[in-house]
């Protein structure tokens, strides 16, 4: 008996694998109801692929910084940060005694924040501080601001060894210059700049990032009362509706020199100011729209410039276009975009000194502006490449864009499947 069932089970299982095998072969059996599921992946190459590209500079808006960043590298760069205290404290309440103005002021500083691990520090790094202060509001444009740092104005500073330089630091200010301040109610807006005996470049903690500097000073010589810490303010320009230009300038950063070539034909990310790149796509609909995308990629070619060295590296976050036909401005539309990573899988870790083709991942970018094609307005196929942090980098990188000669201009390499078409009994 159970050699019978053994056998009936035998050939029961070998009908179901026969079975299995006919399903998975398709339709060679009945082609026009079954069709044959045989996939083929087409590759194309897409030159040119797109229709416009451009750069765009200021970016973040002013003040809108992480940090601050410091940097003097000879005669290519320059930055330097300016941080605003425009309300002071200007009286002191003694241990047991009555609230009175302040006519003493000693051990004054401005503690400030530093990231020591991304910098290019020399054996010393001095920073100064300069008064930037005056009685025509012009803090918006670099050159009277910088016309500020001369060494009449200087108000304090400190030099430092490489070895022995914290994350955070005290900078001496001049007790007189601030005295002064207090007594004629008026605003301490403090410029400051990093020199050393080589190229430096660090970053200084502002309002955005939560780590701005403070003004610590002592408003009586009695040393049991506390010392005073003031935190930035800006109070101008005034009115309401400039609350966000007013914001921005708590503190911010300027550039006093940029001498980094820039190219033509060319796409260009980060630097000082941040610049953005964007790209606008010709991908055929059949493709987007009609097809099943298996991979693709962007690939450009970068420029080298000739500044800094390999061990420089900077990030580039691509990033989609979200910004609806309605907005005409192309610079305002580079703000409206994607989170990092939300659409577009890759990002770049490169050296501005180096050159060849870079690759990014733009499958998931693909499927969304399918999506995207079913709305009533849909956005321009569209991306932006941005350095990650904006501004805060000495770096910047260049790629050549589509006015470039064939070989050299972005291109896109698709591996896609066909719309499958089944046949009619």
């Amino acid at each position: 008996m159970n050699r019978r069932l053994i056998s009936v089970l035998a050939v029961l299982l070998a009908a179901g694998v026969g079975a299995c095998a006919e399903s998975l072969d398709g339709g060679r059996g009945c082609p026009t109801l079954c069709p044959a599921q045989t996939l083929t992946v087409l590759d194309t190459v897409i030159n040119p692929v797109l229709v416009f590209d451009s750069t765009f500079n200021g970016y973040p808006e002013l003040g809108g910084e992480q940090e601050l960043l410091l940097a003097t590298r000879g005669d290519t760069l320059e930055t330097r940060g300016v941080i605003r205290f425009d309300t002071i404290t200007t009286q002191v309440t003694p241990t047991g005694d009555t609230t009175r103005n302040i006519t003493f002021v000693d051990s004054a500083f401005l503690k400030i924040v530093l990231d020591t691990a991304h910098a290019r520090i020399p054996n010393q790094i001095r920073f100064e501080l300069y008064d930037v202060d005056d009685s025509v509001e012009t803090d918006t444009l670099s050159a009277p601001v910088n016309a500020r740092f001369s060494p009449n104005r200087r108000i304090g500073g400190i030099t430092v060894s490489k070895a022995f330089l914290p994350e955070t630091l005290s900078v001496p200010i001049s007790s007189a210059a601030l005295l002064n301040k207090i007594l004629t109610r008026g605003r301490l807006r403090v410029g400051l700049r990093v020199d050393g005996d080589g190229p430096a470049w660090i970053r200084v903690g502002s309002t955005v990032g939560s780590a701005a500097a403070t003004l610590i000073y002592k408003g009586f010589p009695d040393s049991t009362v506390a010392k005073i810490a003031v935190s930035p303010l800006s109070n101008y320009p005034t009115g309401t509706k400039e609350e966000g230009i007013r914001g921005g300038l708590t503190n911010y950063m300027i550039v006093a020199k940029n001498a980094i070539p820039q190219f033509r034909n060319s796409i260009n990310v980060g630097g000082n100011p941040g610049r953005r790149g964007y790209l606008r796509f010709n991908i055929p609909s059949h493709i987007v729209d009609s097809s099943t995308i298996v991979r693709a990629t962007l690939i450009l070619t970068q420029r080298p410039i000739p500044y800094g060295d390999l061990r420089d590296t900077m990030t580039i976050h691509g990033q989609v276009v979200l910004a609806g036909p309605q907005i005409t401005d192309l610079r305002l539309a580079a703000n409206i975009i994607s989170a990092p990573g939300l659409d577009v899988q890759d990002s770049l870790l490169i050296s501005p000194r180096d050159s060849g083709q870079k690759t990014i991942d733009m499958f998931l970018l693909l499927r969304a502006w399918k999506i995207q094609d079913a709305l009533l307005y849909p956005p321009p196929r569209a991306m932006i490449l941005r350095a990650s942090p904006e501004n805060v980098l000495p770096f910047e990188a260049s790629f050549w864009s589509s006015s470039a000669p064939a070989a050299l201009r972005p291109v896109m390499r698709i591996s896609y499947v066909p719309a499958i078409t089944y046949g009619v009994p």
